[in-house]
């Protein structure tokens, strides 16, 4: 009775880090590319059509992957910020709006410029 338990406990510890990295990775998503809702839904169907695996390891396994997704999504936008910050290949314009629009979005607003209406 103790050891199912203990298995018990195991799994349920294994979905909670399921859930953080998918919570993550989400968020990364809505944070750097709200536009993408298709990449949204894959990972959702993903992690849903994966939810009753019983294998541990290939749980764990796409738990990392799912980490270093969100670690990829969220290092690619912060070289991006990065080389606008230091002004590399981009014009102040563009620079200055890309800014208004990321403040925006963090605050769930939008902008009136064209390319950010709905």
């Amino acid at each position: 009775r103790e050891v199912a338990r203990a298995c018990g406990g195991e799994r349920a510890a294994t979905m909670a880090q399921a859930r953080g990295a998918l919570r993550e990775l989400l968020r990364a998503l809505s944070r750097y590319s709200p536009d993408n809702q298709d990449f949204k839904k894959h990972v959702l169907s993903e992690f849903r059509r994966n939810a009753a695996m019983k294998d541990e390891r290939e749980v764990a396994r796409l738990v990392a992957l799912t980490k270093d997704y969100t670690f990829l999504v969220t290092s690619v936008n912060s070289h991006l910020d990065l080389l606008l910050d230091c002004n590399i290949s981009t014009d102040r314009a563009s620079r200055q709006r890309e800014t208004v629009k990321k403040i925006a979005r963090r605050v769930g607003l939008k902008t009136s410029y064209e390319d950010d209406l709905d």
